[in-house]
C-alpha cells in the first residue's frame, strides 16, 4: 500500500535498527494478502529461481499429529492417543434407516406432530421482512426453495465463484479455524493452504475438513455479498450500536453516569474560574469533549461484533455436530453451490436441559468444560428420541436460503464439496430465548471464543435504543399540541403507541431484558462490570426501561395480575372452611391413600432360631421386641391394615 507507519505502535515495534533487517515489510493490512515481511538473507548460499510453495503435508494428511505436538500452543491440550475418530456419517445413517428423523419439509410427520419447517416455493415479492414477522412471528426454520436470491435481497458474486476466489479476496495468508470431523478438534491453516487441500481429488485425502468461522467483511469479498432484507432490517448490530458522536452524546446527556459528569463539571468549573471564565477556554473544554467522544466512537467501532458475514467451505463428509448458535442468535444460510443436511430439533425446555447435560460432558464440539465421565458415547438425537422428543431432517441444495430462529439445536452433513454464505443476527423477535441462551452457556462455562461478541454491551445498547424512541414520540407530541396536554397524559399516548408498534411477545421479550440488565447493573463479576458502556448509568437505564415496560405489559392486559388474584382467592376459601370440614377432608384421604411399604432386609447371615422368628410363616427374618412377634416389616404390614395411613412410624423400635 506504500502508506507510512508509526514504528512504534506496530507489533512488534520496529526501530531505525531493527527496520534495516527487513527486505521487505507488509503492515498488518497488506499481510493477509501478500505474506508476512521477509526478512534479509544472512547466508550466501545460491537461491533457486523457481519458487515454491511450502505444502504442510502433516496437516494435509494427519491433523492428529500436528493437534499433540501443538497442544501447547493451540489451546487444545488433547494429545493424538487422547483423540476419539467418530464415523458420524455411519451414524447417521443407521438411524435414517431405523426411521430415527422425521422429514421436515413434508406436510406430517410419523408422529403427526407436521414439519419443522416453513417452505416458500412461489416466486416474486419477497414477503419474508420484518413486518411479516412482526404478525407471524420467526419461531421456525424458514427455507427459501426458489433459486432467486434477490427475492430476499440478498446480493451474492456472480458465477464461477470458486475456493480460491475466495483465499484471493479474503487473502491467501489469512490463517482460519479449520475443523477436523472424525476428531471435531481444530487446528490453522493459511487459506492459500486450504484452498490446497480442498484441490486434492476427494479419494486422495486421507482427512476430512471443514471451515466454518471465516468472517469476511472487512475485506474485499465483503463488498460483494449482501445479507438478506430481513437480516438487515433487524439485527440489533446494525440498528443499536452507535455509529456517530450525535448518538453518543445522546446516551452521556440522557443515561451518563452523574458520578462522572459532576466530575468533569467540577474540573470544568476550575479551570474556568482560574482563566477568569475567558469563552475562549469553554470553546476549549468542547473540543475536549468531542475529541473525547471520537476516541470512544473509535474504540466502539474496534468492539463492534462482526458476525453477520460468514463464508463456510466443507469438504464432502464434513459434519458439524450439535450445536446452538451462540447467544441464541438467528442465521440466515445461502448455499452458493454443494449441497447440505440440516438435523433439527426444536429448543423445548426438556430438549435443552438434555442438550446442556450432553454438551457439558466433553463428547460434542460446542466449547462447554465439564468431564467426559456421563454418556461418554452418547449420541444426542439417542437422548432426544429416547425422551419422547423429535430429530428433523432437512436437505438444503445449491441456490437454497435458509433462516434458523434462535435457541434452534442442530447440525450440519454434507454429502459433497460445499461453499455457502451465512450470518448471524440478534433481533427483538426473540429476545426471551436469546436471553436463555446466554444463561444456558454461562451455566455450561462455553469459552470465551465460542460465545456472541460484547453481547453484554451490546444488550445495553439496546435498551437504550428503545428508550430512546420513547423519548422521541414524547418530544414529536410536546412539539404537535404546543405543551398542551400533561406529561402523564402525553406518556400514556406514547403508551399506547408502543403497544401498537410492537406484538405483544416482542414488549416480553424487552420486559425479560429489563429483568437481566436490572441483575447485570447490579453484579460486580468483572466480566459483567467489563462490558458496561462507558460513562454510561446502567442502573438508570436498567430501572426506566424496567417501569416502561411495566407500563407497556399493563397496558395489553397481560393475565399476570388475574392468576395472582386466582390465587388469593383460593386462600380465602380456605380460611372459611371449618375444622369439621378439615378433619373430614383429612379422614377421607388417609382411607383413599395406602402407605408405601418399604422392605427391609436383615443384615444377618445367619438364620434365627426358631423362638426368635418372625411368626409369619416363611419369614427368616428375627421378630421384634414390642412387636408382637413379627419382625419390623410385616409389623408395618399389620399396623397398616389395622390403622390405614394414621401410623407412627418412629415408634417402631429398630
Amino acid at each position: 500500500c506504500n502508506e507510512w507507519h508509526e514504528g512504534s505502535t506496530l507489533s512488534p515495534p520496529i526501530t531505525p535498527l531493527t527496520a534495516s533487517t527487513y527486505e521487505t515489510w507488509h503492515c498488518p493490512s497488506c499481510t493477509p494478502y501478500h505474506g508476512p515481511s521477509k526478512l534479509k538473507s544472512v547466508t550466501s548460499m545460491r537461491q533457486g529461481l523457481r519458487k515454491k510453495r511450502r505444502i504442510d503435508f502433516v496437516k494435509l494428511n494427519d491433523p492428529a499429529a500436528l493437534l499433540e505436538s501443538e497442544s501447547n500452543n493451540n489451546g487444545i491440550g488433547v494429545a493424538a492417543n487422547d483423540v476419539q475418530e467418530i464415523d458420524f456419517r455411519a451414524k447417521l445413517e443407521l438411524r435414517r434407516k431405523k426411521g430415527m428423523f422425521q422429514n421436515g419439509m413434508t406436510a406430517a410427520s410419523t408422529t403427526g406432530k407436521g414439519c419443522c419447517l416453513k417452505v416458500v416455493t412461489s416466486g416474486g415479492k419477497n414477503e419474508f421482512t420484518a413486518k411479516y414477522v412482526n404478525t407471524h412471528g420467526f419461531n421456525q426454520p424458514v427455507l427459501f426453495a426458489t433459486q432467486q436470491p434477490y427475492q430476499i435481497g440478498l446480493k451474492l458474486p456472480g458465477n464461477h465463484f470458486s475456493f480460491d476466489t475466495v483465499a484471493k479476496l479474503v487473502g491467501p495468508y489469512r490463517k482460519t479455524q479449520v475443523i477436523d470431523t472424525a476428531t471435531q478438534l481444530t487446528t490453522e491453516y493459511t487459506l492459500q493452504e486450504w484452498v490446497d487441500y480442498l484441490s486434492t481429488p476427494e479419494k486422495e485425502r486421507t482427512r476430512i475438513l471443514n471451515v466454518i468461522t471465516l468472517e469476511y467483511s472487512q475485506t474485499p469479498l465483503g463488498k460483494l455479498v449482501r445479507e438478506p432484507q430481513f437480516a438487515r432490517e433487524v439485527d440489533f448490530v446494525s440498528q443499536c450500536w452507535p455509529k456517530t458522536t450525535e448518538d453518543l452524546r445522546r446516551i452521556l446527556d440522557h443515561c451518563g453516569d452523574n458520578k462522572n459528569n459532576n466530575k468533569k463539571n467540577s474540573l470544568d468549573d476550575k479551570d474556568d474560574n482560574d482563566n477568569g471564565g475567558d469563552s475562549d477556554n469553554n470553546k476549549t473544554s468542547k473540543e475536549e469533549e468531542e475529541e473525547n467522544l471520537t476516541e470512544l466512537l473509535k474504540e466502539l467501532q474496534e468492539e463492534i461484533p462482526r458476525v453477520s458475514k460468514y463464508c463456510l467451505m466443507s469438504a464432502a463428509g464434513s459434519y458439524t455436530d450439535f450445536h446452538v448458535d451462540f447467544g441464541g442468535t438467528a442465521v440466515w444460510y445461502h448455499v452458493y453451490f454443494g449441497q447440505k443436511i440440516f438435523y433439527f430439533i426444536e429448543p423445548t425446555t426438556k430438549n435443552l436441559k438434555i442438550y446442556s447435560e450432553w454438551a457439558t460432558n466433553g463428547t460434542s464440539s460446542s466449547g462447554g468444560g465439564g468431564s467426559k465421565k456421563s454418556n461418554a458415547n452418547a449420541f444426542l438425537p439417542d437422548l432426544i428420541t429416547a425422551a419422547g422428543g423429535d430429530v428433523f431432517e432437512v436437505q438444503l441444495k445449491k441456490g437454497q436460503t435458509l433462516f434458523i430462529p434462535s435457541g434452534w439445536i442442530h447440525a450440519v452433513f454434507t454429502p459433497k464439496d460445499s461453499l455457502v454464505f451465512g450470518g448471524n443476527f440478534v433481533h427483538r423477535h426473540s429476545l426471551e430465548m436469546q436471553l436463555t441462551i446466554f444463561r444456558l452457556e454461562k451455566k455450561m462455562r462455553v469459552g470465551k471464543n465460542y460465545k456472541f461478541p460484547f453481547y453484554q454491551k451490546l444488550m445495553w445498547f439496546v435498551a437504550w435504543d428503545f428508550l430512546k424512541q420513547r423519548d422521541d414520540l414524547m418530544m414529536m407530541m410536546q412539539v404537535g399540541d404546543k405543551g398542551k396536554s400533561s406529561v402523564m397524559g402525553r406518556e400514556q399516548q406514547v403508551i399506547q403507541q408502543i403497544c401498537g408498534k410492537y406484538p405483544n411477545h416482542v414488549l416480553l421479550g424487552y420486559k425479560a431484558l429489563a429483568k437481566e440488565l436490572e441483575s447485570w447493573s447490579r453484579s460486580k463479576q468483572k466480566i459483567t462490570t467489563d462490558q458496561f458502556p462507558e460513562n454510561m448509568d446502567v442502573t438508570k437505564v436498567a430501572i426506566q426501561l424496567g417501569e416502561l415496560l411495566t407500563k407497556c405489559v399493563a397496558h395489553l392486559g397481560v393475565n399476570t395480575k388475574k392468576e395472582k388474584a386466582s390465587i388469593k382467592l383460593e386462600k380465602k376459601e380456605k380460611k372459611k372452611t371449618t375444622k369439621q370440614e378439615k378433619k373430614r377432608h383429612n379422614s377421607q384421604i388417609s382411607q383413599e391413600k395406602k402407605p408405601v411399604i418399604t422392605p427391609i432386609k436383615c443384615s444377618s447371615s445367619s438364620s434365627p432360631p426358631a423362638n426368635k422368628k418372625c411368626k409369619v410363616e416363611g419369614c427368616t427374618q428375627y421378630k421384634r421386641s414390642k412387636c408382637d412377634g413379627y419382625c419390623a416389616t410385616h409389623y408395618r404390614e399389620q399396623l397398616s391394615l389395622q390403622s390405614g395411613d394414621n401410623i407412627d412410624y418412629n415408634a417402631i423400635p429398630p
